[in-house]
């Protein structure tokens, strides 16, 4: 799947090699050292032990782009690692928003999870929407970057468990491997919430970064990521919340609000925004709900489709709202996926099987 990743993508090589030679540069500017670059070794060295998968995926999208194997590593890696050079300074932040819901919480009982994608607008034209088929396992779709390795942001599975990432700044990091890895192997591999978080639990986990999940039953968590520790909250009231920071006791002072001064805590107020709307929204959350909301622009502190402003250069670049139980006359799992600012592209439906 890596080689064919990079054989369709190799139109967009320009791009990539951009891409890479901007991270690298902004690792330099972050201060990179010898401490920093020890991190990186670990890091290869224990996915070698652990995961042979995300390696050899690696590997064949380096083939496929004609970009050194080693480069096209160091390229996904250093942009979770990062973080380990910048929690003593403020620096523009990612600012996705995700929630879930399912049961009583929505009409007709039609489970979702929903996630606005935010970043640089550089990033816009290597937005990928990807189907994936591998030779073991559960065929899925998943948001991603075109040259970024395994799920960069948010996918589901033809067994309707769907999973989507937000980056939480945090000092709890070291070698372990990261999320994108771990959706990968969670969108093949499992089949429920419990069985993706009896797996999380027992990996060596990179750290950085929330993941939220929702499967075809209705069940749903916020699994939070560290390195040492990690944190879970699970729905009792049909629907949770997630956006940039840590919540639970194990892991919330783990977290680091780098936004410049005017912009502190915008994750909690978005986070409020969004626990406030799904409230007063109970029993009646659907699909057009969730557009509404995410389209939905407030103050720069809890605006959900974000668009450039002073200090704030990251923009919504997509919205995917996964329904792990399908739509009204389709029973397979499905999901809407709109690649731009929701308050203005449309949707398109894609059904996974």
């Amino acid at each position: 799947m890596g080689r064919q990743h990079g054989l369709q993508a190799r139109e967009l090589r320009p791009l990539i090699i951009k891409s890479i030679k901007a991270q690298f540069s902004q690792v330099e500017q972050d201060g990179s050292d010898e401490r920093f670059e020890s991190l990186l070794r670990q890091t290869a060295e224990l996915l070698q032990e652990v995961d042979l998968p995300i390696l050899e995926a690696i590997r064949g999208q380096a083939e496929g782009l004609e970009i050194e194997f080693e480069v096209l590593l160091r390229y996904g890696l250093v942009a979770y690692l990062r973080d380990a050079l910048v929690t003593k300074r403020w620096r523009r932040d990612e600012s996705c928003t995700t929630w879930a819901a399912s049961g009583p919480a929505t009409a007709n009982r039609k489970h979702m999870l929903v996630k606005n994608r935010d970043s640089g607008l550089e990033r816009l034209p290597l937005q990928w929407l990807v189907r994936a088929q591998p030779k073991v396992g559960y065929c899925y779709a998943y948001v991603s970057s075109a040259g970024s390795p395994g799920v960069f942001c948010a996918g589901m599975n033809e067994v309707g468990l769907a999973v989507a990432d937000t980056h939480v700044c945090s000092t709890d990091i070291g070698p372990g491997v990261p999320d994108y890895s771990l959706m990968m192997h969670i969108l093949e591999e499992h089949s429920s919430v419990r069985s993706a978080l009896d797996y999380l639990r027992s990996v060596t986990r990179m750290g950085r970064n929330n993941l939220i999940l929702a499967d075809a039953s209705g069940n749903l968590a916020v699994f939070e990521i560290g390195h040492m520790n990690h944190g879970l909250i699970e729905a009792d009231g049909h629907f949770l919340v997630n956006t940039n920071h840590f919540v639970s006791h194990s892991l919330k002072d783990h977290f680091v609000d780098t936004n410049p001064p005017a912009l502190k805590r915008n994750s909690f107020h978005r986070y409020e925004k969004v626990r406030s709307e799904l409230e007063d929204s109970y029993g009646h959350i659907d699909t057009a709900l969730a557009k509404r909301l995410m389209a939905w622009h407030g103050s720069p502190l809890d605006s959900l489709c974000r668009h450039p402003a002073p200090n704030w250069p990251e923009e919504t670049l997509s919205t995917t709202i996964f329904l792990p139980t399908g739509t009204e006359g389709c029973a397979r799992p499905s999901l809407l996926f709109c690649s731009g600012r929701p308050c203005q592209a449309a949707y398109e439906n894609l059904t996974i099987h």
